[in-house]
């Protein structure tokens, strides 16, 4: 599973956990790792980017 399915999948998590009034401590620790995951693909897509760049590309 790459790092775009994992922020969708855990997304939808949260997203039908609030709607189902899940606790909040739960709702928190999804978002976290919502937030983990987004902070994660955009460090690979820089990082990405960058060796692109000293390739010349």
């Amino acid at each position: 599973m790459d790092q775009l399915e994992k922020i969708e999948l855990v997304r939808k998590l949260l997203n039908n956990g609030a709607s189902m009034n899940m606790s909040k401590d739960i709702l928190l620790r999804l978002s976290k790792k919502v937030d983990q995951y987004i902070v994660d693909y955009y460090k690979k897509v820089q990082g990405e980017e960058k060796v692109h760049k000293d390739m010349g590309e």
